[in-house]
């Protein structure tokens, strides 16, 4: 690692997350070599700060660890994004599923649902705010089909909840009043 020994921090923690069958040393490389990029002068980056970069852990229903990335920082190491999302913040989102439904929530802090586009279709959701300096887009693709008229969405307190029954039929996507 450049050189140097790994310290206590990696001493410590590395048996832990061996357990989980993660990295640490490769995820904190990454996440290194990531801020040293944005760091560099680089003047044809389009964003400007503040720069929003984070990540969540959770053990999928499988048994296996899933780690996911949100922000709004580019992309060019750790993945690709859209030149159209360029300004835009990814929103903390947590993805669960279980035999019957899809269930997806976002944190969208300081939003007002009238400012939500939310699209559904058989093999994605789209979700994007563009509201002064609260601009958020993720879009997930689905692992199976669901049925888009059964969508049912409710925003509380900068948290759109949504619920999306399972389908193995195709359909068209439509737009998603929110609650």
């Amino acid at each position: 690692m450049n050189g140097r020994r790994d310290d206590d921090w990696d001493d410590i923690f590395n048996d832990m997350y061996d357990e989980f069958g993660l990295d640490m040393r490769k995820i904190n490389k990454e996440i290194a070599r990531f801020w040293e990029s944005i760091m560099k002068d680089d003047s044809n980056s389009k964003i400007m700060g503040p720069y929003v970069y984070g990540f969540s852990y959770k053990v999928g229903p499988d048994g296996k660890p899933v780690f996911q990335e949100f922000g709004n920082v580019p992309r060019n190491s750790i993945g690709q994004r859209n030149e159209s999302q360029e300004g835009y913040r990814e929103p903390l989102t947590d993805l669960n599923e279980d035999k019957e439904n899809v269930y997806i929530t976002y944190e969208l802090p300081g939003v007002d649902k009238k400012d939500i586009d939310l699209i559904v279709n058989e093999n994605n959701i789209e979700l994007k705010v563009d509201k002064g300096s609260r601009k958020y887009y993720k879009n997930i693709e689905f692992n199976t089909g669901v049925d888009i008229d059964s969508v049912i969405a409710k925003f509380t307190n900068g948290v759109l909840d949504i619920t999306i029954k399972k389908l193995n039929s195709k359909n068209g996507g439509r737009a998603v009043r929110i609650d």
